[in-house]
Parts: C-alpha cells; sequence; structure tokens
C-alpha cells in the first residue's frame, strides 16, 4: 500500500511539474526585429510577438554548427543575431511562464 500511495504522489508531482513548466507550443512567422536575447516575429494573420531566448534555447539554422565553431576557437560568445536576422521564415517552439514566452528550440527556414 506504501508503495501505491508512494508512486501516485510521485506521478502527481511530475504532472505538477509539467503543468508548472507550461506546455509547448509552436509559431510560425517572419522576424520582425532581433535585440539582445529578444526575437519579435509576426505570423500569417499580422500578430506580433515577442520571444525570450535563453543559454539553452536551441538555434537551428544553415551553417550554425560551423560558424558557432569557429567563433567559439577564436574566444569569441555566440549572439542570436549571428544566426536570425530581420524577415527570415522561423518556426519557434517555445513554453509560456508567467506571460512570458521563452524559446525551447528556434529554427531558421
Amino acid at each position: 500500500m506504501l508503495q501505491r500511495f508512494s508512486m501516485t504522489a510521485f506521478a502527481i508531482l511530475a504532472m505538477s511539474a509539467l503543468a508548472f513548466a507550461g506546455e509547448a507550443q509552436v509559431a510560425k512567422g517572419q522576424v520582425k526585429a532581433v535585440s539582445g536575447n529578444t526575437i519579435t516575429v509576426s505570423d500569417a494573420d499580422g500578430q506580433v510577438w515577442s520571444y525570450e531566448v535563453t543559454a539553452s534555447t536551441k538555434v537551428v539554422a544553415e551553417g550554425a554548427a560551423h560558424k558557432a565553431a569557429k567563433l567559439s576557437s577564436v574566444g569569441k560568445k555566440t549572439t542570436l543575431d549571428e544566426f536570425v536576422r530581420e524577415n527570415q521564415r522561423v518556426t519557434v517552439s517555445y513554453s509560456e511562464r508567467d506571460g512570458t514566452r521563452f524559446v525551447g528550440k528556434l529554427r531558421v527556414h
């Protein structure tokens, strides 16, 4: 009985943690601005959304791995604007916490 209770309690805690983290969502659109750790994207309906990029954000773009390695080899840090520019098409996988959208994965098309 104690084992069943422990497993149930664990499952409830795990589900609560997932709910707290926010469900992953996907948005597609065109980059309107890149500034610091923020990317602004306009969707097909003209809605404009801002997303925060963190150290754990994965950016997928043609040549990005090579460019990141080259910058790293000369001791430079990579910045978002090295890989993403205005007017590019992107797919943003994000989660929302406290009204802020945090990018998990950003794919540049």
